[in-house]
């Protein structure tokens, strides 16, 4: 079944924070209806209709202990916000941190315990220099739910 979640062997849900994030942003009606199903891992297509956004996992640490690991990691994520305007870019950025901002929630069995703005906030114009581009830091820890 294509749409089955992965589960670890106590049955818990499995989700990579890059999927968690793109589904919390999927969840936002205005950030859906801006980019639709443009939400992409790591990077957009060059030469992808814009607006869109990428969401990158910069690292991801985890507490350690005499019986492995806590499981509860903290996530850094990146999320581009990608237009073809500097004002459509900062547009949807600013969606894009009020939605993450502080949020707490279950997100298809994983407990998000916060979303933080993390000091990362800049624009460029991309890559291929007419792309616009606003880059933006978040923090996220979060849990699988069984």
């Amino acid at each position: 079944d294509r749409g089955a979640k992965a589960r670890d062997p106590e049955g818990r849900c499995r989700m990579s924070a890059i999927s968690i994030v793109r589904a919390i942003l999927a969840g936002d009606a205005a950030i859906s209806s801006t980019v639709a199903a443009r939400l992409y891992p790591v990077e957009t297509p060059q030469g992808g209709v814009l607006p869109a956004i990428a969401i990158s996992l910069v690292r991801e640490t985890d507490g350690r202990h005499l019986q492995g690991q806590d499981q509860y990691p903290v996530a850094e994520i990146i999320v581009d916000s990608c237009g073809d305007s500097y004002s459509a870019a900062d547009g949807l950025g600013e969606a894009v941190k009020t939605r993450l901002r502080d949020f707490r929630g279950a997100v298809d069995g994983v407990q998000v315990d916060y979303v933080l703005v993390d000091e990362l906030d800049f624009f460029d114009r991309g890559r291929n220099g007419t792309t616009w581009r606003r880059r933006q830091g978040f923090s996220m820890r979060y849990r699988t739910v069984a």
